[in-house]
């Protein structure tokens, strides 16, 4: 038999339960918010930094792959490791997260212990994680053919066909070489442009202290300002042949299309100079031969 308590003689709670429900419920704060806001902001970072650093890895270990089981069959799978590293260095310089990105690529580097000078580019960073610790030469080669890929915007996913198209890596890498100017031709070009150019001939007492008859015919720097009333003020003169050489450069660089026609001038006048004396030579060959005369 069950025994119930007569509820009504049971003590009630001193309080009003109409104001229960007036209470309202406890919101957020903005500092919880924030803080909330701050931590999934550092997860996705944190899972973005991760990522990199995986996608490296895994294409390293794509890279020994190639190296110790298809190397002899084709080349084509190194291609297509070309391609992912064109696809892994576009993904460290366009889009969203890219510090969290590059620190990934940082952590892979400081992982395997290597070392960059502060102004090794970011091609050859990715080569580098990519294919290891190889020979210098091998690791130059390879880096060219991923500069060239970013230069002329080639398009993931096309690397392959586009390395085939130009005749391989070694092609690539030989034809960037050729293409590239140093500082010394570029000086050279241009002071040849400038062999019979004058446009002003400077004099002056303070000038002639910088005289030296030993320099006689040598290039030298000056540095000129430029005065409103049209005219250039002489601030000081150098001798050094890295100077020269620099502002030659620079010369070069800004005037290139016009030493390039020059060039291309002289070149031209060269060859016809050239096709003269052959045909002056063999002129005066015949002449001169007796057999020929008395034919």
């Amino acid at each position: 038999m069950i025994h119930r308590q007569d509820e009504s003689n049971l003590p009630k709670p001193d309080v009003d339960t109409a104001l229960l429900k007036e209470i309202p419920m406890s919101k957020p704060t903005n500092s919880s918010m924030n803080s909330t806001t701050t931590t999934e902001k550092g997860a996705a970072s944190a899972a973005l930094t991760l990522n990199m650093l995986q996608r490296v890895e895994y294409l390293a270990v794509q890279r020994e792959a190639w190296e110790t089981t298809l190397y002899a069959r084709s080349n084509e799978a190194l291609y297509s490791i070309f391609d992912q590293c064109l696809a892994l260095y576009r993904d460290l310089t366009t889009g969203d997260g890219l510090k969290a990105k590059k620190q990934g690529l940082m952590d892979y580097i400081n992982m395997k212990g290597y070392v960059f000078k502060a102004s090794s580019p970011l091609t050859l960073k990715v080569i580098r994680c990519v294919f290891g610790q190889k020979d210098r030469r091998r690791l130059s080669t390879y880096h060219s053919v991923l500069c060239v890929a970013v230069a002329e915007h080639w398009e993931v996913g096309i690397v392959a066909q586009k390395i085939s198209e130009r005749g391989g890596i070694q092609e690539i890498s030989l034809q960037k070489k050729g293409d590239v100017i140093t500082t010394k031709e570029k000086a050279a070009a241009a002071s040849s442009a400038l062999t019979d150019q004058s446009i002003a001939t400077v004099t002056g007492d303070k000038l002639k202290l910088h005289w030296n008859k030993d320099r006689v015919g040598e290039d030298s720097v000056a540095v000129l300002t430029q005065e409103a009333d049209g005219t250039y003020s002489v601030r000081c003169v150098v001798h050094s042949t890295a100077a020269v050489k620099a502002v030659l450069a620079a010369y070069f660089a800004e005037n290139k299309e016009t030493i390039s026609d020059l060039q291309q001038q002289r070149k031209q006048i060269a060859v016809a100079t050239d096709q003269s004396a052959l045909i002056a030579a063999a002129a005066k060959a015949a002449n001169d031969n007796p057999i020929a005369q008395s034919a």
